[in-house]
């Protein structure tokens, strides 16, 4: 499955870093999932989307890689794609690239559509597949 690749540009910020002044584990996951609201929010399925069908992502698995270190101050680019979807489960690979091009860190991730009234997965949407592909 061959989708698009969503880019999403920030700069490290102080709040990212932690004492040891590289960025902390937990604020990768909250820069990625940044990326991936943006990503889905740009494609028509953002929180008011959410609201109105009661359906919306969740992650179920998470693989988290750190290859080089992030700096202060310093753009970065999230690249975002849906690599495969069958039956409930999907597959999102995302990257960080540094302002050389070079890959810092990586993550692949199984995420499902979750019905929130009915609190359980459901099989992906025309919606939320035209959204992350």
């Amino acid at each position: 499955m061959e989708n698009r690749i969503f880019k999403y540009e920030m700069t490290i910020k102080e709040f990212h870093l932690d004492t040891f002044g590289h960025v902390n584990n937990a604020a990768y996951l909250q820069i990625y999932e940044e990326a991936r609201w943006e990503f889905i929010t740009h494609n028509g399925y953002g929180l008011d989307k959410i609201k109105e069908t009661g359906l919306g992502p969740v992650i179920l698995e998470i693989n988290l890689r750190f290859i080089r270190e992030l700096h202060l101050r310093k753009k970065i680019t999230i690249h975002s794609q849906t690599t495969e979807y069958n039956s409930r489960i999907g597959t999102i690979k995302q990257w960080i690239t540094n302002s050389e091009g070079k890959i810092c860190s990586d993550t692949e991730m199984k995420i499902g559509l979750f019905d929130t009234h009915r609190r359980k997965l459901v099989q992906p949407t025309k919606e939320w597949l035209d959204a992350i592909k």
